[in-house]
């Protein structure tokens, strides 16, 4: 298992970010495909962006469908009592041996909310899965980093 650990500032207060997040709109934007299931009185955002094959170690990439999916599922909290909430995330794609499984805090300082993401990598392949964890961290942290810093555009 690898463990990955991203932060974020944005300039908007904890309760509109929330709002941001359990908006469809908000990740179609993004380029994915969301829909969202209210579960009194959280959102279950599930969120379905391609994964380029260009993006992804020769290996992994030759043993994929072409029209790979990373899906994501975040459990987005609508009780929020003072200035932090939490979020649980998980995510997989069809025919990658890896699952990520993450905790984002989120707390409100002033006006702003600060993210910290803590994700584990992990894969279920005997031997290699090692290997397999490595290659994906860094594409893990590339592509959410980015995502992190287009959401504050929204």
């Amino acid at each position: 298992m690898r463990t990955l650990t991203l932060n974020h500032d944005y300039s908007v207060d904890l309760l509109t970010f929330l709002a941001k997040l359990a908006d469809v709109g908000s990740w179609e934007k993004l380029g994915s495909r969301a829909s969202s299931e209210h579960i009194d009185p959280d959102t279950e955002m599930t969120v379905r962006t391609p994964m380029p094959k260009g993006e992804l170690p020769a290996a992994l990439a030759s043993r994929l469908p072409n029209e790979t999916e990373l899906v994501e599922v975040y459990m987005i909290p609508g009780d929020v009592l003072g200035d932090e909430a939490e979020i649980r995330m998980s995510a997989r794609a069809a025919g990658v041996p890896v699952e990520i499984d993450a905790v984002i805090e989120l707390r409100q300082v002033n006006s702003e909310t600060k993210l910290t993401a803590h994700a584990e990598i992990s894969s279920s392949i005997p031997m290699f899965g090692s290997m397999i964890e490595q290659a994906v961290v860094p594409i893990l942290d590339k592509r959410l980093s980015e995502r992190l810093r287009r959401f504050e555009t929204l």
